[in-house]
Formats: structure tokens, sequence, C-alpha cells
């Protein structure tokens, strides 16, 4: 067996990312002799890697990433005293076919149609501040720096939806693999039994100074919509196609005569989607060198004077000529129908929705409280929590933002416990002691962990 045979067509996978997360910020000052006022000097941490999808035509499957489903991007460099910013990463582009949609939770966010396009599916980190950046008229010699930002973190699932100009459909071994071959320069398996072609090939095909990419998937035979066969597993290679080309076998296929082939296949395309019933198509008759041949051609164009019926055979060139001046003549009038919409087209940023304001309070019991949302995350991820100045930094932060009156609102009392984010802390009514910080939600966090230490 040919290392070509053994090669394994997937068209769908599902991938885990994660991006990398920020390098932490410095909390350093400059102390050098002779060097007075030296003050903070505590550097930004590096920006953490992203992983981009982009779409190239040197591949046609998905199977290294389905081989290969985890991905995770590289963390940034901390900061470094003398003003020194972390190293950052370098992003990952992950290469996918032309033709991938790439979706979340269901939803398609991306269809890479062309070489180049690419989205932004996990976004890294951002570094966090050094001390310098906390540095104001009121506070010359801050004690605070931030964590680095976490990187995001998402499964997707890959769909590859092959982009072809024509795709071939019909009865197993009528043909189409055969016609492929001798219209490209595509080498798809043939063989005298049926379901011969086990993936969808593709191959582009150039006639009178014209090119076009044709599509074969495997044979259709009837109830192929409800999971009978092969091919309608990958009925969805010829959804973006803007011609169907029926090749029907004058042999037949089975007990079904070679006239009734064509509202068989007609009925399964147009029960596997609407859109595959409404695309302009045309029928070929194949082995012509085969002695029914002519008759079931002269029985087709009796029965079926709304289609443009053909006779050719693969394997002299007879009919094919006059064929491909049909396509070609076709093809410019047609357009490529939009079976799949994406949510948010292809801008780079195309995953990432503003993140919602606002917090929920949840009263777990009549001692206990929850605190969640999406920007309060990240503020706690990015607390260093061991600074005192970064914890009446983050007191303040709570006010501002309103949580110690909606959390007065809701009930809390003195000596209640309040988990934000997975970070516990108790409420207690007095005043901070820092003028400048009125906020009554004294946080104890050390003792809180210590407590639960010694349990």
């Amino acid at each position: 067996m040919s290392k070509q045979d053994k090669t394994v067509f997937i068209d769908a996978a599902r991938v885990c990312l994660k991006a990398g997360s920020g390098g932490n910020g410095s909390a350093s000052f400059r102390r050098e002799k002779f060097v007075p006022y030296g003050g903070p000097d505590g550097g930004h941490g590096g920006r953490g890697g992203s992983i981009y999808f982009e779409a190239t035509e040197n591949i046609n499957t998905l199977t290294e990433l389905a081989a290969h489903p985890h991905i995770t991007a590289g963390d940034g460099g901390p900061g470094k005293g003398k003003r020194m910013s972390g190293r950052g990463t370098e992003d990952i582009r992950l290469l996918v076919p032309c033709g991938t949609l790439i979706k979340i939770n269901g939803r398609i966010t991306a269809d890479l149609k062309k070489t180049g396009d690419s989205v932004l599916a996990a976004k890294g980190g951002r570094g966090g501040r050094g001390n310098i950046a906390f540095k104001t008229k009121f506070n010359t010699a801050p004690k605070i720096s931030e964590k680095g930002e976490p990187g995001e973190e998402l499964c997707a699932d890959l769909e590859l939806s092959v982009l072809a100009d024509v795709g071939l459909v019909g009865f197993p071994n009528a043909g189409k693999s055969t016609l492929l071959s001798r219209i490209s320069a595509a080498r798809p398996k043939i063989a005298a039994y049926p379901f011969t072609t086990l993936n969808p090939n593709l191959g582009i095909t150039r006639h009178k100074g014209k090119s076009f990419a044709v599509a074969d998937i495997p044979g259709l035979i009837e109830g192929a919509h409800k999971g009978k066969g092969l091919g309608c597993v990958f009925l969805k290679h010829i959804l973006r196609t803007k011609l169907i080309l029926h090749l029907v076998d004058p042999l037949g296929f089975g007990k079904s005569k070679p006239v009734n082939s064509v509202p068989v296949i007609a009925g399964e395309l147009k029960n596997f989607h609407p859109e595959l019933a409404r695309k302009r198509r045309i029928i070929a008759v194949t082995k012509a060198d085969l002695p029914p041949a002519k008759k079931v051609y002269v029985q087709l164009k009796k029965k079926y004077k709304k289609y443009e019926i053909f006779l050719i055979s693969a394997v002299t060139g007879a009919g094919i000529g006059p064929l491909l001046d049909k396509i070609i003549a076709l093809l410019p009038g047609l357009k490529e129908p939009e079976v799949y919409k994406t949510d948010d087209g292809l801008d780079p940023e195309a995953l990432h929705k503003p993140v919602r304001q606002g917090f929920d309070i949840t009263k777990i019991d009549d001692r206990n409280y929850g605190v969640a949302g999406v920007a309060l995350h990240k503020i706690i991820a990015m607390t260093n929590l061991a600074q005192p100045d970064s914890l009446h930094r983050l007191k303040s932060i709570f006010r501002l933002i309103g949580l110690d009156k909606a959390l007065k609102k809701a009930g809390v009392t003195a000596g209640d416990t309040v988990t934000v984010s997975g970070k516990v802390f108790e409420w207690s009514d007095e005043e901070t002691r820092q003028p400048h910080k009125k906020s009554k939600f004294a946080y104890k966090y050390k003792a809180v962990q210590a407590a639960r230490r010694r349990k």
C-alpha cells in the first residue's frame, strides 16, 4: 500500500486551545550608590501568545489537528527591575484547509474560504504592569504590581467543507472518479467494485483557457440522507458548488434502472439540504463505449427535457469536449450560495465579544455570599493578593464599581464571608485606615486563608 493510500481523510476535528498568560509585573525600586530618590523601576510583564486559525491551499484535510488536538501557547516573561519589560511570546498560527468552518459552542464564528483568511481563536493575556505604572504624586513609592492576565481557553469544532465549482454525484461506479482523472491531474483510486471512492477528491480542470475546481464524492444510494452508504457523510462537500454534474451509469446500479437514477439522486440531494435542490444540474450518461449507453441517453433525453444531457466516455474521451464547453459557459453566471452564515464575519477579533461589565451576587446561605462577573474575574486574577497595597487598591476598585453597596443591599453583615472568583474574604463594617480609601469592604484575606489551613 502506498503512502498516499495510508493517508486518512478527516473533515471534522475538535481542538482545545489555551492561549498564553501574560507575565507578572515587577515591584522593584532603584537602589544604586550616589543615586538619590531612585524610586520605583519595576518593568511590565510580557504578552502571552495568542492562537490563530489560518487557511492555506497547501493542505486539504484536518488530520494533523485531529491527531494533536491540544494546543498551548507560551506565557509571557516576567518584568524585572531597571524598567525591563518581560519577553513577549510569539503567536501560534494553526493552518487549516480552505473551506474550514470554525464553530464555538455550536455557533459558526468564522468561515475561512481562501488562502490567507485568518481568525483569532484564543487571545493571549496582556502582561501585568510593574510598579512604575502606579507612581503618582500622592504615592511616589508604590509597592504594587499586577499579575499577568490569564490567556483564553476554549474548545473549537472544525468542519471542512470543500470549495469547488462543480460537484460530481451519482450511484456508485457511475464513473465519477474516472471522469475526474480524465479532466484533471487528480488520481483518485479507481476499481470495478462499488464504493471504491471512500473520501472526497478534488481536481482542477483547465479547458480553453478557463479553469475550475471539481469535487468527487463517494457514490450515493437511495436513503443516503438517512445514513445509508457513504455519500451522506460527504454531501456537505458539494454544498458550496455552483453546478452539479450527475453521472448516470448505463448499466444501472443494483435493481435501479439508469433512467430512475435521476429522481432518486435528486431526492437525496433535496432531503439532505434544500440548497442542493436549487443548484443548476447537468446530466451526463457515462461509458459511451458500451452498447447500452446510447439507448439510455435517448431515453433520458425524452423523459427529462428540462435537463441538458450529454453522452460521454471518460475512457475514450468521447463527448468530454462539449461537456466542458457547457460547464465553462455556465459557471460565470452562477453564484456560490451562502450556505454557511457566520455570526461575526472574518474580523480578526471575531470570536471575542466585549467583556460584560457588572456582577451577580448569590446568597449561598445565611453567612456566605458569592460574587461572579467576567470583568471581576479578570481583576481578581491580575491582583497580587500578597501585596498589602494591592489589596487596598482592590478595595477601591470594588467600591468604585458599586460592589460594596450591592453587597450591603443584599444583606451582608460583619463577619460574613464573600467569595469572589474563588477567593474568600470577610466583610467588616470598619472603615479602612487609609484616608483616601473609604471602602467598608475590609477584607481579611490572609486571616481567612490561615483559618482554613488550621482546619
